[in-house]
């Protein structure tokens, strides 16, 4: 069964008094557009809305505040000063970052965080 033919299955299986004709958007939520697709001349959009402060991977408040030093091209050293910790305990949690989010430099980290949503703030 196609993704069109099992949406097409679960529109005509919604109850019209559980449809919610408006969203409530707020500045605290991400929304994704997951799947748009024509059921019977009518257009149906699957939204995926979570917090802006989801954070998928479990990274702890400080290796969050690495990767956005790490994300705006800053070295190690910098920042171990910026937050007040060696280079080397940078070095700990930019690795423990890579292992978490599956990466292998910090471009593909600041990628992978940026698609994600997790730089923010």
């Amino acid at each position: 069964m196609t993704i069109q033919e099992m949406l097409k299955k679960a529109v005509t299986q919604v109850d019209e008094s559980i449809v919610f004709p408006i969203f409530k958007r707020t500045e605290e939520s991400v929304d994704e557009i997951v799947l748009a697709s024509d059921v019977d001349g009518v257009r149906y959009y699957l939204v995926r809305s979570r917090p802006q402060d989801y954070n998928p991977v479990n990274l702890s408040p400080r290796e969050q505040s690495i990767a956005r030093l790490v994300a705006q091209g800053l070295p190690n050293k910098c920042i171990g000063k910026e937050l007040g910790i060696s280079p080397w305990t940078v070095a700990t949690h930019i690795r423990r970052v890579f292992k978490k989010l599956d990466v292998n430099s910090r471009a593909e980290m600041t990628a992978r965080l940026i698609h994600s949503n997790l730089l923010e703030g």
